[in-house]
């Protein structure tokens, strides 16, 4: 079994709203005030092409962005717990070496 948890980090404390989906399930729209979370879990597939993807928007973010929350053949070895904060420039997974969110992505270029 695999969790994701998301934490709103956005730098104006402004509320997030989240809305995460994959090809075979939806999780819904989520409102997230600063710092607060939430999680879902699942077990990946054994083709290894489990992938979640969400929506992000918060006031003067720009629009939506669009980030993979997990990609099964990005995240399966590092994390079975894959935590996540979302800042303004960037999602940011927790790093079990450094004990800290310094694993940073891009938003993705394309809705999906």
């Amino acid at each position: 079994m695999t969790t994701v948890t998301i934490t709103n980090r956005l730098e104006s404390q402004a509320e997030l709203t989240v809305h995460c989906k994959s090809k075979d399930d939806d999780i819904g729209v989520k409102v997230l005030s600063y710092n607060q979370e939430f999680g879902f879990h699942f077990r990946a597939n054994i083709f290894f092409t489990t992938r979640f993807y969400c929506s992000f928007e918060w006031p003067d973010g720009g629009g939506i962005h669009w980030f993979d929350i997990y990609k099964q053949n990005r995240d399966y070895s590092v994390c079975k717990d894959c935590q996540w904060i979302v800042k303004s420039l960037s999602p940011c997974r927790f790093n079990d070496v450094t004990k800290a969110y310094d694993v940073c992505y891009e938003w993705n270029k394309s809705k999906v």
